[in-house]
């Protein structure tokens, strides 16, 4: 369906997970990795990249899920088109995949958020604009991303404890 001026329609928002007692600077290097997100997003089972330099715009990394059997069931390759170090901000597209995405571009950006004096927290902002997807709605997808987003926030934290506790 085309809107007014013909662009098609697209979806576009954002989703958050707040990290709390989690400082910005320590949370950044592990979401700037952009080819070991299968270490703190659920359901990404492998992250390899294919292309580039992990941190540099042009890096193409390959994300799989496996199915029950242990075949690939879910795959797409994405391209990392920013990655800003001084605003804790990424984007990338996706470049081809088997879940429906037609033109995809995410920008995830680390916030720092005033605290109550004691502890510094910070949020991760994922923002999508995209295509409305093959074979789902929007709230599906947004649930999904939003599920995604906890995910990572809770991985992260998890690993910045462990660290801390080693």
């Amino acid at each position: 369906m085309e809107q007014a001026g013909g662009v098609a329609d697209q979806w576009r928002g954002e989703v958050e997970a707040t990290l709390v007692a989690t400082p910005a600077a320590e949370a950044w290097p592990h979401l700037a990795s952009f080819c070991s997100i299968h270490r703190y997003m659920p359901g990404i089972d492998t992250c390899e990249r294919v292309a580039g330099e992990d941190g540099l715009p042009g890096c193409v990394r390959y994300l799989t899920t496996f199915g029950a059997t242990g075949e690939v069931a879910l795959w797409a390759r994405e391209e990392l088109l920013e990655l800003d170090d001084t605003a804790r901000r990424i984007r990338y597209t996706v470049l081809d995949n088997n879940m429906g995405f037609g033109r995809y571009v995410a920008t995830l950006q680390l916030l720092e958020i005033d605290g109550d004096g004691e502890e510094e927290a910070c949020k991760i902002s994922w923002g999508y604009d995209c295509e409305p997807v093959k074979g789902m709605n929007k709230e599906r997808l947004v649930g999904i991303l939003d599920v995604s987003v906890k995910g990572i926030a809770k991985k992260i934290e998890e690993t910045l404890r462990a660290a801390a506790c080693a």
